[in-house]
């Protein structure tokens, strides 16, 4: 079954994993001294190590949610095929497939915010009444 609210859930969260991750290359790169013998609040810990346990973790939590989300997305991908309005095929498949969000649609496809919003409500109304048990939103 494909959930269109887990799928919008997802697609948020492949962005937040994504800028972890970035953040953590970051700090893993950067060089700074430790003073060794320091108090640090009675926790002595090699940061190095920490990091690289950190960003090894996000990956894989990368990794699982983009499987999820691909799953969802082979499923999805015929049934907005079925759609008889264009612009509805369009904008499900920017937003579901491609993962863009309603403002960048908008962008891509030269209409307001506003009516990507329309179409992707009306869509995925269609969508839910037409394979029920299969979609929902």
């Amino acid at each position: 079954m494909v959930n269109l609210y887990r799928m919008r859930q997802l697609i948020r969260q492949t962005v937040k994993v994504q800028w972890k991750i970035e953040q953590e290359k970051a700090r893993a790169t950067k060089i700074t001294t430790v003073l060794t013998g320091m108090p640090r609040g009675g926790k002595q810990s090699n940061q190095v190590e920490d990091g690289a346990i950190k960003l090894a973790d996000l990956k894989e939590a990368y990794g699982e949610i983009v499987e999820e989300l691909e799953n969802m997305r082979i499923e999805l991908d015929p049934l907005i095929s079925e759609l008889d309005n264009a612009d509805d095929r369009a904008v499900m498949r920017l937003r579901y497939i491609k993962g863009f969000s309603p403002e960048d649609i908008a962008e891509a496809i030269h209409r307001t915010d506003r009516s990507v919003y329309y179409y992707l409500s009306r869509a995925e109304d269609l969508l839910v009444r037409k394979h029920q048990g299969t979609v929902s939103k």
